[in-house]
């Protein structure tokens, strides 16, 4: 299986795809994000991302965070567990020709709370998130602790694609805040905008008090 890029400088490029079973059957949750819905989604995405340090979480072959650089963004990290599949992330990077990326591979959460430790953009932590992680976390709870940990970094904008048809919530509450009285709010983030394509969609949150 092989991903098109649908727009900017990479446009036509071809990525390679997530490995296939023998026989050239998908293996079940990997899928990368359609082309129709990348496309309606990046329209969107446009202004948001020259400049912008993108962290693409559950990242897959990279999809999401290629798309983002051939758009104009800065930097991505691409977050991802599979070792096949980060080593096909590495591989389109190659192809592509791009440096301005970074590959961690290991558990998400402790990648996204050591994030989140560095503060502002300018440190490295990142504007935009994607998060795509394979829909069975949604069905068994598993994507909860992923997305509090993603806004927990204060990006401008959270970009989550999950199954379409399936309620996913309309705004998720700041964590309790600790520390020093006077340390500064964190932001709950709603939702904004949903995006459809055939079996997928994609929810954009904002927060909703100024990220930084």
């Amino acid at each position: 299986m092989s991903v098109r890029i649908t727009g900017g400088v990479f446009a036509g490029r071809v990525l390679l795809g997530p490995p296939s079973r023998r026989g050239g059957s998908p293996i079940p949750g990997r899928r990368p994000t359609a082309a129709r819905l990348r496309k309606s989604l990046f329209e969107i995405l446009g202004p948001e991302l020259p400049a912008s340090t993108v962290l693409d979480v559950c990242a897959g072959v990279g999809t999401l965070g290629f798309e983002a650089l051939s758009r104009g963004a800065r930097s991505v990290v691409f977050l991802e567990s599979d070792r096949a599949m980060a080593s096909r992330i590495t591989r389109n990077a190659a192809r592509l020709g791009v440096t301005s990326h970074r590959v961690l591979r290991g558990d998400a959460a402790l990648h996204l709370a050591r994030f989140a430790a560095r503060g502002r953009e300018s440190d490295g932590a990142p504007g935009v998130v994607f998060f795509d992680p394979p829909w069975r976390r949604f069905r068994d709870g598993g994507a909860e602790p992923l997305i509090r940990a993603a806004i927990a970094l204060r990006p401008r904008l959270l970009v989550m694609e999950h199954e379409a048809g399936r309620p996913v919530a309309d705004r998720f509450a700041p964590e309790s805040r600790s520390g020093p009285v006077d340390a500064p709010a964190r932001p709950g983030y709603r939702r904004v905008r949903t995006l459809g394509a055939g079996n997928s969609a994609a929810s954009l949150y904002r927060p909703d008090l100024p990220p930084r």
